[in-house]
């Protein structure tokens, strides 16, 4: 499963997805995410309404949890492959404010060239054809 940056953040900070969350990485096989993903989490964990560090001391938090919940951060087996999807995204479904992010696009990317679920509450990423858990969402 692959687990998004929406994911991490929530369960570390307490969000009220929180839980769902947990309850999906739980039974998650081989959990992993990419640099991408844990950098799009550090960016919003440094922030000053979260923990109010540098990204450097985020960094630390965020790979020391990762490897806590035994979440390996991975590259893409085939990158090309990655940004085609990542591509093939943002065509379908937009790119922007009201659309998918940059960061939304590659983690979709990253969970479909794995072959791999989603773990994500986002809307409109639980619109495209990935196979996304929570289930129950």
């Amino acid at each position: 499963m692959f687990v998004d940056a929406c994911a991490i953040v929530a369960i570390m900070v307490n969000e009220r997805d929180r839980a769902a969350y947990e309850a999906s990485l739980v039974e998650a096989i081989d959990p992993f995410t990419s640099p991408m993903a844990a950098w799009e989490a550090i960016i919003v964990l440094a922030h000053p309404s979260r923990f109010g560090m540098t990204f450097g001391q985020t960094h630390r938090i965020v790979l020391e949890w990762l490897s806590n919940h035994k979440i390996a951060v991975r590259d893409a087996d085939r990158p090309e492959q990655v940004l085609a999807y990542a591509v093939a995204v943002a065509d379908a479904h937009g790119l922007g404010k009201r659309a998918l992010s940059n960061f939304d696009c590659f983690h979709y990317a990253h969970a479909k060239a794995a072959g791999a679920p989603l773990l994500t509450l986002d809307r409109l990423l639980r619109e495209t054809d990935v196979q996304t858990v929570p289930l129950d969402a």
